[in-house]
Order: structure tokens, then sequence, then C-alpha cells
């Protein structure tokens, strides 16, 4: 089948296509859609697992102050004091000896994310989180920086901090245990499957833009906008083949 102008139905079609238009476009090179996203998915997901560690552990320090601090923020800046006088390089080298850290600080600092919180009943502190490549390692990581950042507070004794308030006491409230699969590939994965999918529909729209001709009767009723009633095959590339 094919249209008299010799083009396709998108070179004729308003700018601003109706759904259904662009479903029957979507659904006329589904191949191509969906091929682009599990490639760029599949491509995400190969990247993730090679590049990030995949096991996350995770130990919990709570940390109370001697005095009363009013507000979240109070307790967030005071917690943030205590941080700043604890961590140290020395701190830090002694973590990695614990931990059985044989590469470099670098690697091992990116794999660390300390992160302090303040609750709502009052309860404050420190979430150590910890990424390895196996879960070994990461709980071992995360429970040797919290035993040593208690440590450490415990040596600040009953020195000021914020707003003159010396810290009380410090504990390990959550030990990290082995586990924890990080979902970071899989979310790499999805964003990847939903950038491919919109990749590849917008190529389905230029390729079809593109295309000379009608596929079926429903081209040509996009063209043309009216419905068609029948259609008359054309032979004339047969006979001049015969």
């Amino acid at each position: 089948m094919t249209s008299s102008s010799g083009r396709g139905w998108r070179d004729e079609a308003r700018d601003d296509p109706s759904l259904s238009e662009i479903l029957y476009v979507l659904k006329s090179r589904r191949l191509l859609v969906v091929g682009v996203g599990l490639t760029l998915a599949g491509i995400a997901l190969l990247f993730g697992l090679l590049r990030e560690p995949v096991y996350v552990a995770e130990a919990r320090v709570s940390v109370v102050p001697q005095g009363k601090l009013e507000g979240e923020e109070a307790r967030l800046a005071f917690l943030e004091e205590v941080r700043g006088n604890v961590v140290t390089q020395k701190m830090l080298g002694e973590v990695r000896r614990r931990a059985g850290w044989e590469d470099g600080p670098q690697a091992f600092s990116e794999r660390l994310d300390p992160e302090t919180f303040a609750g709502r009943n009052g309860s404050s502190g420190l979430r150590v989180r910890f990424s390895g490549e196996e879960p070994g390692q990461a709980a071992r990581a995360a429970n040797a920086y919290a035993e040593v950042f208690v440590t450490g507070v415990d040596d600040l004794g009953d020195r000021p901090l914020a707003d003159g308030v010396p810290v009380a006491e410090a504990s390990v409230e959550q030990r990290a245990v082995p586990g924890g699969y990080s979902p970071r590939p899989l979310i790499y994965a999805a964003v990847a499957a939903g950038a491919g999918l919109l990749l590849g529909g917008a190529t389905a729209f230029v390729l079809e833009g593109r295309a000379s001709g009608w596929r079926d009767v429903r081209d040509a009723e996009l063209t043309l906008r009216v419905p068609v009633l029948g259609t008359i095959p054309d032979y004339s590339l047969k006979r001049f083949e015969g």
C-alpha cells in the first residue's frame, strides 16, 4: 500500500499527534523500543555490578549530651561538633587497621558513609554505613568505625562542645551484621531502562517520519483523517518484475 505523495503519515500529520497515533507508532516499532530499553538496562546493570560494591552494612552509635538541647537543629549541630573533634586521620587509620583494610585510604573513604541523626524521641547519634564487595568486609569496617568513634568520644571527657554542653555517654547501639545487598545496580538498570524506552520511542518517531508509503489501513487513516472503507492492492511492482 502506498500513498499518493510518497511520504509517510507522520509527514502529513499535524504537529501534535494524538494519543492513539503515539500508541500506534510505539506498537508498530515495539521491537526497536523494547530492544533499546533492554540494551541500556543491561549495560547499566553490568556497569553497576562491576563498579559498585554490592553489600552495605550499617552500625549505629548513640551519643547523649550531658545537658538538654532544644530542637533537632541544636542536637545535629552538637553531633557535628562531636564528629569534628573525634574524626581525625589518626582515628581513620585505626579504623582501617581494625577492619583489615588493605587498599588505600581514598578507597576506604569512598565506601564509608557516616551520617548524624536526631530522632523526635530525643535519640541522637551516628549511623555508619559501609559498602563492600563482600558482606563480611562491609560489617567489619562499619563496626570498626563505630567502636573507634565511641573510644574517641570517651576521650573527650567533659570538654564543652556546642552551646557549652559536653558529652555524657556514647555507645554502640547497633552492630553491623553481614548482609544487606545494595540496590544501586538495580536502580541504575531501572533508570537506564526508562531512558532507553524514551530514546527508543524518539527513534521510532524519527524513523516513522522518514518512512515512505503506508504499511496498512491504519497508516492511511492517520494520514487522511477519515475512515478507510477499502483498499486496492498495488500490483505495479509485481507486474514489472514479471
